[in-house]
């Protein structure tokens, strides 16, 4: 209901719920502004006046305003206690005492991922009021707060925040933080950057000890007048323009190869069991395999400790360091060390260096609609946890020889589907690529400008692109190396929208570039490498050698094939053994060139031969065949 107890019709938009008979915006004359929405129906101008979009935190870090159109835009699983849901286009919330929504969140000994507001935190200067639209038929106590941390263990030394005056009806409210903190410790808005942010909408009291409301949107914005504050729209005698919301779809973390793939052939895309060959559970009973994954349940004798192991042979942590995972499980999210808690998962892996196994820290997993796909780049954190075992050698720079994932550290009988794993290396291509990219908040008349720069900040780009006509949905462009040096490269889009400014966004990967071979020419970066010995072991064969593509900045690929009779594709393996030996003597090749790997074979004289793969330009030589009798 409005303040004036008339029901107003709205119209559904991307970004929430605009008012289609019109708003007028009052700013109450008070450091905490109120804009009262009214049932009014002025009529429009024949020109109404145009105001640009704000910068948005949610729209301009997620690509994702907080207008309600899906799950995504809120997790319940982090609110305070009581009800809170997100469907049709609004947050609905029905709390008592210490009710609160979070919309910026962190837990301090968690690896932070995602919206987490440690990976992606308030820049403070730049965003320094919150505007909301709430709809509710009681005002509470008739205050609001909004509280800050500048800390991830969320205690009052870090905690500042405000107040705010709450009225009953269907009101804007869009609150200056930059002013004076009241609540904890009072650190200002502007100290440092916020990595969590949460709201009491309503401050219950005795004679309101329950209150019900609903948000039908929420911009943490750097506007300075209440018309920048609404989402972009129609609102009656006055035209909010969208600022451009730039999404860069490739390249990206899932461009790069795939580590099981690359070497076993396959995926750990649990749909069916023949996805799962060699895979082994720990602690955790196997129910099924199907749409949702695999499918098993916590059993003793740990049973807080399930694990899930996974076949690897040696591969270069820095080669494929791009973790991915699809997680589910039934029931509530609790982080409570009992039945029902536990609600993390965790990396424990095993490397050449050290005995020790390397264990990963919590890693968040949330429930029903709040779960989602979890992406960690495991070279640009600390992956490790703070208790893990000494020596801490971590991920990056190590040659990894065992790999295991703990699905769910509930210490009760609980269910859990696990739909896939990858670990994925950097993009790579040889002598272009394609650059894909959209616009999440699309207008006619959109242009965009695509650069490329080898730092990840955005310095010293050189533009590929320019005045590019962007159409609604995905958009590519051709980015070719030309006389642009061989490295790995970063991508920026800028989007420009005809009536409200521009707005930019980088690849959430970068792409290894190599030289294409000139028409004609003699190759002359075709792997170098040898197939060193083959050994018999038990029900198999471990081969070694040594292999170097000059063309890449990583590690080299060696393919192995039983050809004996035809063809057999054996598995792979990745260079990441320091050979002196190799490079004393072959100029310019790095410190790390062997390979090593043990395959399976049946009982009988095999011939098994090596392939290095090219990644620019070039074949993929053999590094020659060896023969061996298993017994």
């Amino acid at each position: 209901m409005s303040s004036s107890g008339t029901r107003l019709v709205r119209a559904r938009s991307r970004r929430g719920r605009l008012t289609a008979l019109g708003v007028v915006l009052t700013v109450v004359a008070a450091p905490l502004a109120v804009v009262t929405v009214s049932a009014a129906a002025p009529a429009h101008a024949a020109t109404e006046p145009v105001v640009g979009e704000s910068p948005d935190y949610a729209s301009e870090t997620f690509q994702d305003p907080w207008d309600f159109s899906d799950a995504a835009d809120y997790n319940t699983d982090l609110s305070g206690p009581g009800t809170y849901k997100v469907a049709n286009g609004q947050l609905s919330m029905n709390y008592g005492t210490g009710g609160f929504i979070s919309l910026v969140d962190t837990v301090s000994g968690s690896l932070a991922y995602g919206r987490d507001g440690a990976a992606a935190p308030i820049n403070t200067s730049r965003y320094q009021r919150l505007a909301f639209e709430m709809n509710t038929s009681s005002a509470g106590s008739g205050k609001g707060i909004v509280y800050w941390y500048t800390c991830r263990e969320k205690t009052s030394s870090c905690l500042g925040g405000t107040t705010f005056n709450v009225t009953a009806g269907d009101h804007v409210y869009d609150i200056p933080l930059n002013g004076t903190s009241n609540q904890g410790s009072k650190i200002p808005w502007t100290s440092a950057k916020v990595v969590a942010l949460r709201v009491q909408p309503i401050v219950t009291n005795a004679a309101h000890p329950t209150v019900s409301a609903t948000l039908n949107w929420v911009r943490l914005h750097g506007g300075t007048t209440a018309q920048a504050a609404m989402p972009a729209g129609d609102h009656g005698t006055y035209r909010v323009e969208p600022m451009p919301e730039p999404v860069v779809d490739s390249p990206s973390p899932a461009d790069g190869k795939d580590l099981a793939t690359v070497q076993r052939g396959k995926p750990w895309e649990f749909t069916s069991s023949a996805n799962a060959s060699g895979v082994t559970l720990q602690n955790a009973r196997l129910i099924h395999y199907g749409s949702d994954g695999l499918t098993a349940q916590n059993q003793g004798p740990n049973q807080g400790d399930p694990q899930v192991h996974l076949p690897v042979q040696k591969f270069s942590a820095n080669q494929y360091h791009y973790l991915t995972f699809d997680l589910t499980y039934d029931g509530g999210f609790s982080l409570a060390s009992a039945a029902g808690g536990g609600k993390m998962a965790r990396v424990i892996w095993y490397g050449a260096s050290t005995s020790t196994p390397q264990i990963g820290n919590d890693i968040l997993t949330f429930s029903g609609a709040n779960a989602r796909e979890v992406a960690i780049d495991m070279t640009a954190v600390n992956p490790l946890d703070e208790t893990a075992l000494n020596p801490k050698v971590g991920w990056a720079g190590q040659v990894i020889t065992g790999f295991r994932f703990d699905p769910n550290e509930d210490k009760g009988a609980a269910v859990w589907h696990l739909k896939s794993i990858h670990l994925r290396n950097t993009p790579a291509a040889t002598g272009s690529t394609t650059v894909k990219f959209h616009d999440a908040a699309w207008v006619a008349g959109t242009t965009a400008d695509v650069k490329v720069g080898t730092s990840a900040n955005g310095s010293g780009y050189t533009t590929i692109a320019s005045g590019v006509p962007v159409q609604q949905g995905t958009n590519a462009t051709t980015f070719s190396l030309g006389s642009m040096a061989a490295g790995t490269y970063h991508v920026e889009v800028v989007l420009h929208h005809p009536n409200s400014g521009n707005a930019l966004a980088f690849s959430s990967a970068p792409v290894i570039m190599s030289k294409a071979a000139a028409s004609g020419s003699t190759v002359s970066a075709t792997p170098k490498g040898s197939f060193d010995t083959l050994t018999a072991t038990s029900g198999g064969a471990t081969a070694r050698g040594w292999a170097w593509d000059p063309d890449q900045t990583s590690s080299t690929e060696v393919r192995l094939y039983d050809q004996t009779s035809g063809s057999k594709y054996l598995g792979s393996v990745t260079t990441s053994i320091a050979r002196s030996d190799v490079a004393r003597a072959v100029a310019g090749a790095p410190a790390n060139t062997g390979w090593s790997t043990t395959v399976s074979l049946a009982k009988g004289t095999h011939k098994v031969c090596a392939y290095a793969i090219n990644q620019g330009g070039g074949s993929n030589p053999t590094l020659g065949c060896k023969s061996v009798t298993v017994g």
